[in-house]
């Protein structure tokens, strides 16, 4: 379910962001045939009726300002579309007013066109209907006064052209709307691929990793008692090479348990040792204390060192304890004291203190977070 809602919102900031750098292109495009085309007629021609120009003017501010608040705001609010699109129909209907009925002169009027491009860079990425439905109310309204005035057939069909020929090719780039949406969704599946593939390089790394490290270590205990066992240079019946064996083989479940998963790695690792001491006939009574923390692998490998070799090799019941404390961890072990000595641990910020009196070992390691 995470993962549909984080492709979902993926897809969407993609068209999103599409959808904006649409809006923008066509903005430029109404603009640039605005005062590009247009503009040098206004500045160089005979002077135009004032409703004409006053027109000119409110597409040119409209224009300006849904641009400034496209920039700032990539997130057009439906206040500002409405009055975008007020202002543009208001435009339409003033020019056709003024303009003569001949069918030629509203044709290839500059008005035409240039509303309509503003009005698909204010409408772009809306319902289809909404883009269609503004064109076809500006087409309809620069056509209803040849319609009520009666014109004939050759000067509708003149203006029909013209009307197919513009309209009709703004409506094409509405359509489109559609295929930034599908862009935005391929674009969306691409990344969630590779995203995944990229972590599953990661994970790939980590776990070789981690199983080099396993390796390393069982090279250097595991694999010299077992060549000694299979060259029979050790006796399987020696009680210490007995014990030797045990805790390799607490070590090899430790590292084992340490891919699984659960809510408190260190007792669970714990639970593996405590396993391999029972089969040896060792009863262990485990007390955990407060709240579970976060500790890393390798600490947790050199908190559980000392306290599994002493558990495997015991000829007595133990007790273990572990404290968890906010800032530290706390484990030891009370059982009567092995002929082997515990692993003492390499990292300075593991404390490690073991006694013994009248033949019973107390052993405590404890481990302060930074």
């Amino acid at each position: 379910m995470a993962d549909s809602d984080t492709a979902r919102g993926r897809a969407n900031f993609v068209e999103r962001r599409l959808m904006v750098t649409v809006r923008i292109v066509l903005l430029a495009v109404a603009m640039t045939i605005q005062f590009a085309v247009h503009g040098y007629r206004f500045l160089s021609g005979p002077a135009e009726p004032g409703a004409e120009i006053a027109v000119y003017v409110a597409l040119a501010v409209t224009g300006l300002g849904y641009g400034a608040v496209l920039l700032f705001r990539p997130r057009t609010p439906v206040a500002v579309r409405a009055v975008c699109v007020a202002v543009l129909l208001a435009c339409s209907v003033v020019m056709s007013a003024i303009l003569p009925l001949d069918a030629v002169d509203r044709a290839e009027q500059w008005s035409l066109s240039v509303i309509g491009w503003y009005g698909l860079a204010v409408l772009f990425g809306t319902p289809l209907r909404w883009a269609v439905g503004f064109l076809g109310v500006h087409a309809l309204v620069l056509t209803w006064p040849m319609l009520i005035a009666g014109a004939s057939l050759e000067d509708l069909a003149a203006m029909g052209i013209v009307m197919v020929a513009v309209i009709g090719f703004q409506v094409g780039v509405a359509l489109s709307a559609r295929l930034v949406r599908a862009i935005a969704a391929a674009a969306a599946r691409t990344s969630r691929a590779e995203e995944r593939l990229r972590v599953s390089e990661e994970v790939a790394a980590v776990v070789a990793r981690d199983r080099a490290r396993r390796y390393a270590d069982l090279r250097e205990t595991a694999l010299p008692l077992l060549a000694g066992l299979a060259e029979e240079s050790l006796d399987p019946r020696d009680p210490v090479v007995r014990r030797r064996c045990a805790i390799e083989a607490a070590r090899m479940r430790r590292l084992f348990s340490e891919s699984d998963t659960a809510d408190d790695r260190l007792v669970h690792e714990l639970a593996a040792v405590i396993d391999i001491a029972e089969r040896h006939d060792t009863t262990v009574t485990l007390s955990v204390r407060g709240e579970p923390v976060e500790v890393p692998r390798d600490v947790r490998r050199e908190l559980l060192a000392p306290i599994s070799d002493v558990l495997v090799t015991t000829r007595s019941d133990a007790r273990v304890t572990v404290l968890h404390a906010p800032d530290r961890v706390r484990l030891s072990v009370r059982c009567a004291a092995p002929e082997i000595g515990a692993t003492e641990p390499e990292r300075s910020d593991i404390e490690c203190v073991q006694s013994v009196i009248e033949g019973q070992l107390w052993l405590e390691v404890s481990w302060r977070s930074p």
